[in-house]
């Protein structure tokens, strides 16, 4: 292993950016969707805010191009997020050493990406296959609900252990409408 890391010790710090990366963007979407329903006009909160009057009208794409010809908002506002993930990368490093920033920041910033990327997809695609089709189906249900599913993807545990996770069923059964595709 680089810088003499024991596998063990890699794994940890994967986990442990993943954790970061996760709880921190599951807690954040949250308190965006707080300060939404609550009215608040905020400069962080303004691309949470045209995100979802744009892209709640999931699969009219043609819409959304006119709406947000350079989907600015179609997700996490990455050229400000990730800058200020050097700062849980540098408290890594000064918690656990500098050897181990490499996969902590790996998996955080993969974790980031993999997140942005299939937000993306989500909003760009008509219904997906298969497992991305169940979460782009939980995305649906977090923009209908606002209050559930804050997950993307790889904090799905979080909403689990907080208790925000619905399924299709879920709602259904809750008798909260979903959306319908569109």
């Amino acid at each position: 292993m680089p810088f003499g890391l024991s596998l063990s010790s890699a794994l940890i710090d994967f986990a442990a950016g993943w954790c970061v990366w996760s709880l921190a963007h599951n807690l954040g979407h949250r308190w965006w969707h707080v300060e939404m329903r609550e009215g608040k006009k905020t400069f962080y909160a303004r691309g949470e805010r045209e995100h979802h009057r744009v892209y709640d009208a999931h699969g009219q794409r043609e819409y959304h191009r006119r709406e947000d010809p350079g989907e600015l908002f179609i997700s996490f506002p990455l050229a400000v997020v990730a800058p200020i993930g050097l700062v849980f990368v540098a408290g890594y490093g000064l918690l656990r050493g500098w050897p181990r920033c490499l996969p902590f920041a790996a998996w955080m910033y993969g974790c980031m990406m993999m997140d942005h990327r299939l937000h993306i997809l989500f909003h760009r695609s008509g219904r997906l296959p298969g497992v991305l089709g169940w979460f782009q189906q939980m995305h649906l249900i977090h923009h209908h609900t606002h209050r559930y599913n804050y997950f993307f993807v790889s904090g799905l545990v979080w909403d689990l252990l907080l208790r925000t996770a619905r399924t299709n069923s879920d709602v259904m059964a809750s008798g909260e409408p979903i959306l319908s595709e569109q």
